[in-house]
């Protein structure tokens, strides 16, 4: 905006309109603002607003990798398959053959990989003729896929690499033909995805049916374009299954339509107005996310209301001592007592005019917020359905969209069991190997 205006050249009526004007631009960008620095956008997505760190130096004596107490991860090999001694029969530092052995042995382990073989086989099906319904067959043999001309251990390193690795076609026909020379074209590899996502579809029904059945369900949503039109990618999880679901809309009966009316579970959110719509509905007990709750308040008010961030994070200790009480008889009276101690926020905070919108997010929680008091199986957090979506909010910035409904159900049925196989620790790519 340019203010290098001579103000005292203008008349009053000219200098209301460059007021009016000025306010109106300044609206404007702090709504454009907003949709960057906000509660809910995560920080990857804020980069072109934040300071450059380039040069700049750590803490004195901070120390670099993984914080303390963080238990690590252990390589675990294999035993030796082969044992090689070596000897030399010269120095390796000045190269005189004038040396003997000390009778000490330093054993030195390498993990080698051998290059995998294509083989091309030929089957020759017999042809039958059934003298009973009159109808001509070929033999078949388990080895023979029902589509293609790839066997399993083609089709699930295709499929592993395209939803597990979130690799492009092109990058995985040049992985199948430069390291495992197997011929492959960009257009042969989709094909390859569609067939695997058409032979899983009758293990995505059944997990359909097993979520409805489940005592607790975290659910999230995120935004992805289709074709150009904006979709929903939904989640419905827990610590053991995950089912993705597409959408048109961020409402309507999806809810309803993946849980059934007669869901008899508990749902986690973070508050978006249409699960708690479908809870109300069909009578199903709702835990609000207190890491979004959190957020919001922290984001409203640690710096213009730093007294009612600290109460809003008492209220939020208060509720994890309530569901961690071990005593059942005292659960409800932590309930009441932190559903009274969040009203009493509520009326200091709805006095400021700039928390009017977030008091009213905090009030529309009403008693979910401290639903895990009274339920403790149910989390304070929604952090397992961010956890399990994250994929393929990775996925969606490399591909950008996706171009059909064939690729948004490929991308329903795979993601879903791939996330369900980890979780259950499964290895993801001999189980796709075994399911194909």
């Amino acid at each position: 905006m340019n203010f290098k205006i001579n103000l005292s050249e203008k008349s009053k009526e000219e200098l209301i309109d460059i007021i009016i004007n000025k306010e109106k631009k300044i609206e404007e960008l702090e709504r454009e603002l907003k949709k960057y620095k906000n509660p809910n956008t995560p920080s990857s997505s804020n980069k072109h607003i934040k300071p450059n760190t380039q040069g700049f130096k750590a803490e004195h004596g901070a120390k670099r990798g993984a914080p303390v107490g963080h238990k690590g991860t252990t390589l675990n090999l294999p035993s030796a398959e082969e044992i090689i001694p070596v000897f030399a029969h010269e120095c390796a530092n000045c190269g005189s053959p004038d040396v003997e052995l000390t009778g000490n042995v330093k054993e030195k382990v390498v993990v080698c990989l051998i290059k995998p073989k294509t083989i091309v086989k030929k089957y020759l099906q017999a042809e039958m003729r059934c003298f009973d319904c009159h109808n001509i067959t070929l033999a078949l043999h388990k080895d023979i896929p029902e589509r293609g001309i790839y066997d399993k251990t083609i089709q699930s390193l295709v499929n592993y690499f395209k939803f597990k690795s979130r690799l492009p076609h092109n990058l995985i026909v040049d992985c199948m033909n430069s390291v495992f020379n197997v011929p492959m074209t960009a257009a042969t590899s989709l094909n390859i995805t569609r067939r695997g996502s058409d032979k899983l579809e009758q293990h995505y029904r059944r997990l359909e049916q097993k979520i409805k059945k489940q005592d607790v369900i975290n659910a999230d949503e995120t935004i992805c374009s289709v074709n150009g039109v904006n979709h929903w990618m939904w989640i419905f999880c827990n610590e053991l299954l995950s089912l993705f679901k597409f959408n048109k809309e961020r409402g309507g009966d999806i809810v309803e339509k993946t849980l059934g009316k007669n869901f008899t579970g508990k749902i986690v959110s973070d508050g978006w107005k249409t699960y708690s719509v479908y809870c109300s509905k069909n009578k199903v007990i709702h835990g609000r996310c207190w890491s979004h709750g959190l957020r919001e308040v922290k984001h409203e008010c640690k710096v213009k209301h730093p007294s009612l961030y600290k109460w809003f994070c008492d209220i939020f200790d208060m509720t994890k001592k309530g569901k961690a009480e071990s005593d059942e008889n005292k659960r409800p009276v932590w309930f009441e007592k932190c559903k009274a101690e969040l009203s009493m926020w509520i009326t200091h905070a709805e006095v400021h005019q700039n928390l009017r919108k977030l008091t009213t997010k905090i009030k529309n929680g009403a008693d979910d917020w401290f639903t895990a008091i009274l339920h403790p199986e149910v989390p304070l957090d929604n952090n397992e359905a961010e956890r399990s979506l994250r994929p393929f909010v990775v996925v969606r910035k490399i591909i950008g969209c996706l171009r059909s409904d064939i690729g948004k159900r490929n991308y329903e049925v795979m993601m879903s069991l791939i996330s369900t196989w980890q979780k259950q620790n499964k290895n993801v790519f001999y189980t796709l190997q075994a399911t194909l």
